[in-house]
């Protein structure tokens, strides 16, 4: 079976091509299997566009109609959540890193990654503090990526089976 990998920077061919294996309009015949990062992205896409959409919001796309000012903000809210951020990070030189517990990003990260709290702190510190994050957070976020990404295959999976069987 062959082995695609894309770097970051193809991620919206990437989201194209998803969509089209998840739509049918791919040829079924041909798995195509993503790098770590891919895969984490398009289910994390995934979870928050539905987020949105359960909501009566369109995900945003790139290229796409831009939303009037009222709406972009109502899609902005729901995707990053509202109020004062309820998890901080304050890195060792000082500043501050914040995140929000509601909104779809944060629902999408507690469904992928169970703890959003512990996945926010290290990821955060590898973010920032790369080869200089603690040990104890390389570890947690190793792990923690590793159960997310085995999350993201079975819900990227199960949606593209409900696709195939929405089609029949």
């Amino acid at each position: 079976m062959p082995v695609l990998r894309r770097p970051a920077r193809h991620t919206p061919v990437l989201l194209i091509t998803v969509g089209l294996l998840l739509t049918g309009c791919a040829a079924p015949a041909q798995r195509i299997e993503f790098g770590p990062d891919d895969t984490l992205k398009a289910a994390q896409r995934l979870v928050t566009d539905r987020c949105l959409i359960r909501q009566g919001l369109t995900p945003p796309r790139p290229g796409g109609a831009s939303p009037s000012p009222d709406r972009a903000s109502r899609i902005s809210d729901a995707l990053f959540g509202t109020g004062r951020a309820e998890l901080s990070l304050t890195l060792p030189g000082g500043h501050v890193i914040s995140q929000h517990t509601d909104g779809c990003l944060a629902a999408a990260q507690r469904r992928l990654y169970g703890d959003q709290r512990r996945w926010f702190r290290v990821s955060t510190s590898m973010a920032n503090l790369r080869s200089a994050a603690p040990l104890a957070d390389r570890t947690e976020y190793r792990l923690l990526r590793e159960d997310a990404l085995q999350r993201a295959r079975t819900l990227l999976t199960e949606a593209a089976y409900a696709q195939k069987g929405n089609r029949s």
